[in-house]
């Protein structure tokens, strides 16, 4: 008889939309009881609770001592304070992206949680993806990325950069695939539809030689989410959205024309996020590391800051130019 897995007691704090997908997911994993739901709006948080019999609050500090692992999808401004308070009283995270406003708050997030000896799991969505997967193993070694997150204007997070609110992404898997330390940072962008960079292009060079350049905009009439890996004797095409990769090989030959072949993987359809929080759960049963840890999510959010002090000097630039033009 196969031994039964004590479910893990699970609370969310941050009952916007995205908070809300984070409770169906708990309340459906058979791994997961779901304890309560914490949001400062007290009329969703008792909305989203009601909706399956669990306990509704607005502040985190009231949780029951007995939970155990917690969705922090609070504002970002909010990661650090709530996250802290968890992990003194022993609370394992599952901390939405980006991990914090500075690196020195993210810095502090990923110290304690390893001091307490909690896990700390950042949102990197994507890596949990079965494209983002099937990429990973046949990535080795990579010489060039092209990574492309286009968009349509939603008029969401507009209090943070395209960089902030889309290219993190993108920042989090290249990172993961080069496994080598950033050299340099250059970015361009501009801001369109809101005041902050709606649209950005960052080169990002390693210590191993390999380069990206990372493209995001917000303000597309089409969506694209394409990962395009250059490696010795292959070209990958990684389209996160169609969930399929075309992968072009030197199968043999020298010179001006090797043999090439050509292969296509359609991969199938997942629930990326419920596979988040499932192996957010795994690493808190097992005592595992989780698949993004604290120290990734701290790696992301300092490239991001740095791509968006670039950014800053690439818009002083322009105005000082605009200024001279006017004169």
């Amino acid at each position: 008889m196969a031994e039964q897995i004590r479910p893990v007691r699970t609370a969310v704090i941050g009952a916007g939309v995205f908070g809300a997908r984070h409770v169906e997911k708990y309340a459906a994993l058979p791994e997961a009881t779901l304890v309560a739901v914490v949001d400062r709006d007290a009329d969703r948080a008792a909305e989203i609770a009601a909706r399956f019999g669990v306990m509704a609050l607005t502040d985190h500090r009231d949780l029951p001592t007995d939970v155990e692992a917690v969705s922090v999808a609070t504002p970002t401004a909010a990661h650090h304070a709530v996250g802290m308070d968890l992990i003194a009283r022993g609370v394992h995270l599952l901390i939405e992206k980006p991990m914090a406003r500075t690196v020195a708050e993210a810095a502090a997030l990923a110290d304690a949680a390893e001091a307490a000896g909690v896990v700390l799991q950042v949102g990197h969505i994507e890596r949990h993806s079965s494209v983002f997967g099937a990429l990973r193993r046949m990535v080795d070694r990579p010489l060039f990325i092209q990574s492309d997150r286009i968009a349509a204007f939603t008029g969401r997070s507009t209090d943070v950069n395209v960089v902030l609110d889309l290219m993190i992404h993108d920042i989090d898997l290249v990172i993961a695939l080069v496994g080598a330390p950033i050299a340099s940072i250059e970015a361009v962008g501009a801001p369109v539809l809101t005041a902050t960079e709606d649209i950005a292009n960052a080169r990002i060079g390693f210590e191993n030689g390999c380069v990206a350049t990372i493209t995001a905009s917000r303000i597309s009439y089409k969506t694209e989410r394409k990962l395009r890996v250059f490696q010795r004797d292959s070209y990958i095409v990684a389209d996160l959205a169609a969930r399929r990769i075309n992968r072009v090989s030197r199968s043999g030959g020298e010179g001006t024309a090797p043999e090439l072949s050509a292969a296509a993987e359609d991969l199938p359809q997942t629930d990326s996020l419920m596979a988040e929080i499932a192996a957010f759960l795994s690493a808190v049963r097992t005592g595992a590391p989780p698949p993004v840890t604290g120290r990734d999510g701290v790696a992301a959010l300092r490239t991001a800051l740095a791509i968006g002090e670039s950014l800053s000097r690439h818009r002083a630039l322009v105005s000082r130019m605009l200024a001279e033009e006017a004169r």
